[in-house]
């Protein structure tokens, strides 16, 4: 089984991202049929070679799972870039996340602060980009899939304590 990207050479401002988006949404979608998770492992058919552990990714009412490996789609994945999984993130993991009907994947830069939308296209076939937001449009950050859960921008990319 080739594994793709070694998490353990992650800069701490790229998991610090990903423990202000779990931190920002717990609370916000504890009512719901959602689990936010945060490198959850997943195999699907469609990628009979690799275990797959996105950054983070929303998983509701289907939880199936086979011991730790989940087996479901999730709704939502979002993965935050460092230089090491940068074009996995962009291609592989990309087209398979549209393969399989992931309807929201966002890749967000803690570099450059900013966070590309992708929405799945009406036929399924391809992502479109929805927009990128980014200082100037920061209020307009939420989660479309999940509107009721808002994300406060600059709490998401606060690495002050790196």
């Amino acid at each position: 089984m080739d594994k793709i990207n070694n998490m353990s050479n992650m800069y701490p401002e790229h998991r610090n991202v990903m423990d202000n988006f779990i931190g920002i949404t717990y609370e916000k979608s504890k009512n719901t049929t959602c689990k936010i998770m945060r490198e959850a492992k997943y195999h699907w058919e469609e990628d009979v070679e690799e275990t797959r552990e996105p950054d983070i990714s929303i998983i509701c009412t289907d939880r199936k799972r086979r011991k730790l490996v989940y087996t479901c789609v999730p709704r939502f994945i979002a993965e935050v870039l460092s230089d090491s999984t940068e074009k996995v993130d962009r291609g592989i993991k990309m087209e398979l996340y549209c393969k399989i009907g992931v309807e929201e994947y966002w890749i967000i830069d803690w570099r450059k602060r900013t966070i590309e939308r992708y929405l799945l296209s009406d036929d399924c076939d391809r992502y479109i980009l929805h927009d990128i937001i980014n200082d100037d449009n920061k209020n307009e950050l939420k989660i479309l899939s999940f509107p009721i859960i808002d994300i406060n921008f600059d709490e998401l990319f606060d690495v002050s304590d790196y």
